[in-house]
């Protein structure tokens, strides 16, 4: 067995090699290469096996820091507050309005179908055939009240006459009723995940089923617009095929360049299916770990495959070069595995804790982001540092290309490397240690005028023109409450929430959000108690203020939508609704709420 390994040393070119040689990791993993790659070959399988459990989901949740003091307030009191998860279905009529027979019939049906749906909450559903869209109109004999769509509808034209006037006394023109008249929103809050309940969101096929809505109701001349979290979330998720599409085309340009570089077509090969291997048990560890793939971390593999394939191409170029001086497939391998292991190993260990550091970022969705990418890294040693060089043990390389990286090697190199390689000398070095220090300024100064968050309309994810960022920048222009909502949560002794004492202070902080030009509408108990002050006096705008008496702050509190303060009177959530959720939009809107807190 000596004699039959025994070469010349590629460094020194006079010590035979000796198969004992090396460090214990490498003679374990070398004398035992057929157990290594039967090993391999079944945790592969096993990988593969449980990629059909694979799933990719979102959820609201997730996207949030749970640790920020306002999502805090929020979780403490989000049984208090408003859902935050709604889809918006905008539906315009095919006629000059919306009161029309054919089409009100149409919006009817479509109601009752997103009624039906299992994770819909059906209690805060709100459409024109809602029984919570209601009328409140001031009369002779006092308050008078109604559902917008009258019990007697049949569709005559009295009867539409009738919803037309409930429309405009109702306030629901801007909310679910476009301001123009020609489209009818549904508002459809979902319910959120519980997993004691065993109750989860599947976003996938949610949107599959509202695609399928409005593709049917799109051929009958009916369009449709839809907007929310849950769109956005199924509509990344619907993309997941062209980002395969992707995947196969990045292994192919990568493949290319790694070819054009060896002109080898075998270790190419091995380079790129070891790469996927480290893709494939990372997937197939997922659902075992009990993860799904987010629409956030589907690029993750993508990462993890450009990771393998740089690693791998080291290990390729360092066999290269030991067989173009004449080494066996064998010994050269492990000369490879021997110089470049360590550097590899610490190489990749610096990447799994650079990605682990994402973890102290207290969003669930980047902590499973960091940690998928931590798993397919830790994954790659085993992978690229391991089974590749095992694999080129066999198999080896051409020696035609063996032939052409020793040359490269010894300065047989492209011109433009040549130049690159002459910046090394001192004079160019200087140079471009200056030329470096100066665009390292210039970004500091760029930097300070740095924005966080989003800078556009929309959803970022999206691109400007998809379906999803046309359709919610519709549903903006047409109604006056925005899904992008601001939430300022007032909290009271029990039964205190309608004092006059802090409802004038809410007053006041409306008014000062509704001053602001990105705020488009405000919704809170304080303008409510206006609205109704005014309704108990006969609609005299004169009474348009909050009334100072206890009892009757009380009696119009009663009358008051229980969505404008909680059950035991101890919350009262102010709304503003945001023309978008702009970086500057979010500064402008809680400066202001921050200072008038203090």
């Amino acid at each position: 067995m000596t004699v039959s390994l025994a070469t010349r040393h590629p460094e020194d070119g006079a010590l035979p090699f000796d198969p004992r040689s090396g460090s214990r990791i490498e003679r374990l993993l070398f004398n035992y290469r057929s157990l290594i790659l039967l090993l391999c070959a079944i945790v592969t399988a096993l990988a593969a096996s449980q990629l059909p459990r694979l799933h990719s989901n979102g959820s609201f949740e997730k996207m949030i820091p749970s640790d920020h003091p306002f999502i805090v307030n929020y979780l403490t009191m989000k049984s208090d507050l408003p859902n935050p998860n709604v889809l918006r279905i905008a539906v315009t009529a095919p006629g000059a309005d919306i009161y029309d027979a054919a089409f009100l019939e149409k919006l009817q049906r479509l109601t009752n179908e997103l009624v039906a749906f299992a994770e819909v909450d059906r209690v805060g559903l709100k459409s024109l055939w809602t029984p919570n869209a209601r009328w409140q109109g001031v009369t002779e004999e006092g308050f008078d009240a109604g559902p917008l769509v009258p019990n007697e509808y049949q569709g005559r034209p009295e009867d539409l006459q009738q919803l037309r006037v409930n429309v405009h006394r109702s306030g629901e023109i801007g909310k679910i009723v476009s301001f123009d008249e020609k489209s009818a929103l549904i508002s459809v809050p979902l319910l959120p995940d519980n997993a004691e309940l065993k109750r989860q969101i599947d976003y996938g096929a949610l949107n599959t089923r509202l695609e399928e809505i409005r593709a049917r109701y799109e051929a009958q001349g009916v369009p449709m617009q839809i907007s929310g979290f849950a769109k956005v979330v199924g509509d990344l998720i619907a993309g997941l095929q062209k980002i395969a599409l992707f995947f196969l085309l990045s292994i192919v340009l990568a493949a290319a360049v790694l070819y054009a570089h060896t002109r080898c077509l075998r270790s190419t090969g091995l380079v790129v299916v070891c790469s996927l291997v480290a893709v494939v048990w990372q997937l197939g560890a997922l659902p075992a770990l009990g993860f799904d793939l987010n629409p956030y971390s589907v690029l993750v593999p993508f990462l993890v495959f450009a990771i393998g394939m740089s690693h791998g191409a080291q290990k390729m170029n360092g066999i290269m070069q030991d067989v173009g001086r004449g080494a066996p497939k064998e010994v050269a391998a492990r000369y490879t595995f021997r110089r470049l292991f360590l550097a590899g190993l610490t190489a990749l260990l610096c990447d799994a804790v650079g990605f682990g550091v994402l973890l102290i970022i207290d969003i669930p969705v980047i902590q499973e982001l960091a940690m998928i990418a931590s798993l397919g890294v830790a994954i790659l040693i085993f992978t690229n540092l391991i089974l590749l060089p095992i694999l080129l043990s066999y198999i080896g390389v051409s020696p035609l290309a063996a032939e052409r990286s020793l040359r490269a090697e010894r300065g047989q190199s492209h011109p433009v490397w040549h130049w690159l390689g002459r910046l090394t000398e001192r004079r160019r070095a200087l140079a471009t240690v200056v030329f470096c220090g100066l665009l390292a300024v210039g970004a500091f100064m760029v930097s300070l005028h740095l924005k966080i968050g989003d800078l556009d309309p929309g959803a970022p994810e999206l691109r400007a023109d998809s379906r999803y960022n046309l359709d919610d920048a519709y549903i903006k222009q047409k109604y006056g409450a925005s899904a992008d909502a601001f939430i300022v949560m007032v909290r009271t002794p029990e039964g205190a929430c309608s004092t006059y004492d802090t409802l004038m202070r809410v007053d006041a902080l409306e008014w000062k959000l509704r001053s602001l030009p990105v705020v488009e509408n405000t919704v809170s108990l304080a303008g409510q108690q206006r609205l109704l002050m005014s309704g108990y006096n006969e609609g005299n705008p004169k009474w348009y203020e909050l009334p100072t008496n206890s009892a009757m702050l009380n009696t119009i509190t009663s009358n008051s939508p229980r969505g404008l303060f909680n059950d035991s009177c101890s919350v009262l959530p102010l709304t503003a609704y945001l023309q978008d959720h702009r970086a500057d939009t979010l500064t402008s809107v809680v400066t202001v709420a921050a200072e008038f807190a203090k």
